[in-house]
């Protein structure tokens, strides 16, 4: 595997990293340049990996640090629009990390690929934005949230989900789905600012709204559901 030393992770990459199951096999949508993979399979963690990514840019980065890091003969590279036509089954694929975009988006890439419902696989899922979309996506869907993570990186705090189907319906309530049932639970080191530039996000929201005539009682109820959530706890 080489002599060269660890592929370092940032804060996001390396709350993804911690959900991965031992000896596990690996799929990165939208790898970038697959340091993700590249540290799995150097800490043992992972077996092997599929680094996968929408545009060939990315994936000539990948292959980049894979050789730099000695890991290029574990690592299958894909040119793939999300899951389309990586085939993970051909690899045992039972993590699949999609981590670095919006929470829409990995909504619809999980949608998209019916072997995101396997029953041994687990979704690492690590959205920029619209982490409730993505929550309310894997609720309404029959996917568990197994747990979430708070992680800080560039100065900004971010939530990563580890989730797996059951095909089990949730209900929520309105702060489980803006700040994570998990998280909410949990009370980590992190949640302080996570809930408070919610809470701030969603005050400059209804402001917004009620300046320009709109509507605001489902904001404000969310608030005050966000505000009962965390009241003693940050």
């Amino acid at each position: 595997m080489g002599n060269e030393k660890l592929c370092t992770l940032d804060g996001r990459l390396s709350c993804a990293a911690s959900f991965v199951r031992k000896d596990s096999v690996v799929c990165d949508v939208g790898t970038d340049h697959a340091y993700l993979p590249v540290n799995l399979i150097q800490r043992g963690i992972a077996v092997r990996a599929v680094a996968c990514d929408i545009n060939e840019g990315p994936l000539e980065r990948a292959r980049w640090s894979a050789a730099k890091y000695g890991v290029t003969d574990k690592i299958r590279f894909v040119l793939a629009d999300g899951l389309d036509g990586v085939q993970p089954e051909k690899d045992g694929v039972n993590e699949i990390i999609i981590c670095g975009m919006g929470g829409e988006l990995i909504a619809r890439i999980v949608d998209a690929s019916s072997y995101t419902r396997k029953p041994d696989v687990r979704l690492i899922l690590q959205p920029m934005t619209c982490a409730p979309e993505l929550r309310q996506y894997l609720w309404d869907n029959g996917f568990r949230i197994l747990e979430e993570r708070l992680c800080e990186a560039a100065g900004k705090i971010y939530t990563c989900i580890h989730a797996a189907y059951d095909g089990e319906v949730r209900t929520y309530t309105p702060a489980e789905l803006i700040l994570g049932e998990s998280n909410i639970e949990k009370r980590e080191p992190l949640f302080e600012g996570y809930a408070k530039n919610t809470i701030r996000r969603l005050k400059t929201q209804i402001d917004g709204m009620k300046k320009g005539g709109l509507d605001t009682a489902k904001e404000e109820a969310d608030l005050a559901s966000v505000e009962t959530a965390v009241e003693g706890r940050i």
